[in-house]
């Protein structure tokens, strides 16, 4: 871990070095960044990357204060209905939701946020999953899975195979801005780009994308979580 100046702002940098060919930058939380490459990756290059993603940097970075953590939560809101957060000390770890109450029990408080990502990732996968179904039907595309991650940053994502992924915390945001999502990925199945193409197919799909595509740049991600 290094210490580097961006903008004039100081970020602690991960390099991780792997079998790939590419380069890949993302934020794990403020001021932190980190660097997956390949192995004869020359540190002068990724200056350069860093250097040439500068403004992104700072505007995810200025993001990301915005974000409420998991350990301190009291309120989480799942596809517009609102659910209360209580922690408790307990012997075993768990997470049960009953009756709009979301109940968080941890055997250390350190833990709490570990319980709610990984418990929460198993309900988001369920009403992704749901939804990616109801509206692949209702536009006759087909998609081969759906996974679940935990992002800083990214929403959604479709392989070249047809395999969709999400960032879990896309539950957390309003319904519309949820189904504009997976619309957004689904429409990647048929345009994999984001050609003229792709966003007049989009438009046919989803009649408030531009809207709903304006919202998630600037609010988006202030509604995750960490």
């Amino acid at each position: 871990m290094e210490k580097i100046l961006i903008g004039g702002k100081e970020f602690s940098l991960e390099i991780k070095r792997k079998s790939m060919r590419s380069l890949r930058l993302r934020l794990k939380e403020k001021n932190k960044i980190e660097i997956s490459t390949s192995w004869i990756t020359p540190k002068i290059l990724i200056k350069k990357f860093l250097s040439d993603n500068r403004e992104w940097i700072l505007n995810q970075n200025e993001k990301l204060k915005h974000k409420k953590r998991l350990s301190n939560i009291k309120k989480i809101t799942i596809l517009g209905e609102s659910y209360e957060v209580e922690t408790k000390k307990s012997s075993r770890d768990s997470l049960v939701i009953i009756d709009k109450k979301i109940f968080v029990n941890y055997s250390e408080k350190s833990k709490i946020k570990q319980i709610i990502d990984k418990k929460m990732r198993i309900l988001a996968l369920r009403l992704i999953k749901e939804n990616v179904k109801r509206l692949a039907n209702k536009y006759d595309l087909d998609y081969v899975k759906v996974s679940v991650k935990n992002q800083s940053s990214r929403f959604g994502s479709c392989s070249h195979s047809g395999s969709l992924n999400f960032n879990w915390q896309i539950i957390l945001l309003p319904v519309e801005i949820f189904e504009h999502i997976i619309l957004h990925e689904l429409t990647h199945l048929t345009v994999r780009n984001h050609s003229k193409s792709f966003w007049e197919l989009l438009a046919h799909y989803d009649n408030n994308w531009h809207k709903n595509n304006l919202w998630l740049k600037r609010e988006g991600t202030k509604k995750f979580i960490v």
